[in-house]
């Protein structure tokens, strides 16, 4: 499947430049809006939503069937459960397909009278799968797209994360802004604290590749702890992926700038998942990635000459 075309951004010199976001955004190579430049490759990102994933799905994914081993509303209440806290508030006892919203709705968090927490995961997979089925990285292998968030919430999980919400989300993050999803379809799925996790991670698809940076960078410092965290793991896959497989087309300079603006993000997040952001501090000082036969330093600014990223 052939790469989607990149977004051309809108020029910065035409907004207000804001003393709060780093000067390199507004650079010459930023501001000019060129035909046949090569400055529009600065800042397109691995994110589908900046030209590095398929379209959307022309149809709707049918929403994955409930496993029979869940109970209905009716059984937990012949059991003494109730519906748990205000992760369901808002949508009653029964949400019309055989599920009590639970504690965080049908995602619960496990215990007595509650789905499984190794069954809510796989059924948060199976719905990502299906939403993102149509959908491939930009890497030179095209690899499926369902792999990038099972790898966010594996960097998760396997730094010390054991919120179930967490992983839920993470492994939802880019359904709402990359298919046919809704975040009432979520919270109806997977109760309201996942929900609003994948609505702070989701970008406005109305705004420019250039635009959507812009505003990570300026939202960031607001997200919720359990966002921030998110979009730690999701930064370090992105950047981990790139460094072993630049997308097909990326020169070097596109490669730095996205490194340059992804540290201004994790920078702001790091506080959220110290083990995260010791990773991605080390990423920064040691990655270096092939083009065209040249190795050279990922982030220009704190990379390490190769003799001294060897003795790392």
């Amino acid at each position: 499947m052939s790469p989607t075309a990149l977004q051309v951004p809108t020029p910065i010199s035409t907004r207000s430049k804001s003393p709060h976001l780093p000067s390199y955004l507004f650079q010459p190579e930023y501001e000019k809006k060129s035909e046949g430049s090569k400055h529009l490759e600065n800042l397109e990102h691995l994110e589908g939503s900046e030209g590095s994933r398929t379209p959307r799905p022309v149809t709707l994914t049918p929403s994955p069937p409930l496993s029979p081993r869940m109970h209905t509303s009716d059984e937990l209440h012949r059991h003494g459960h109730g519906d748990g806290d205000e992760g369901g508030r808002g949508f009653g006892n029964d949400l019309g397909f055989g599920m009590s919203v639970g504690n965080g709705g049908l995602g619960g968090m496990g215990g007595k009278g509650k789905e499984p927490d190794c069954m809510v995961l796989m059924r948060t997979i199976d719905f990502a799968a299906r939403k993102h089925q149509c959908q491939r990285r930009k890497d030179v292998d095209q690899t499926p797209y369902i792999n990038h968030p099972i790898a966010v919430a594996n960097l998760l999980s396997s730094t010390g994360v054991t919120d179930v919400r967490i992983l839920q989300a993470a492994i939802l993050h880019d359904t709402v802004e990359d298919t046919c999803t809704t975040v009432e379809e979520l919270a109806n799925m997977f109760g309201l604290q996942v929900a609003r996790i994948v609505e702070e991670c989701t970008d406005d698809t109305s705004l420019s590749g250039m635009e959507r940076k812009l505003e990570q960078l300026r939202s960031a410092p607001f997200r919720s702890k359990e966002a921030q965290m998110v979009k730690l793991a999701d930064k370090l896959h992105n950047l981990e992926s790139i460094r072993r497989s630049p997308p097909v087309g990326w020169g070097p300079k596109r490669i730095q700038n996205y490194f340059l603006w992804a540290k201004q993000v994790t920078d702001i997040c790091a506080s959220a998942h110290p083990p995260l952001a010791a990773r991605l501090q080390h990423l920064y000082e040691t990655a270096y990635t092939r083009v065209n036969g040249v190795y050279i330093p990922c982030h220009p600014e704190v990379c390490g000459t190769l003799t001294e990223v060897s003795l790392l």
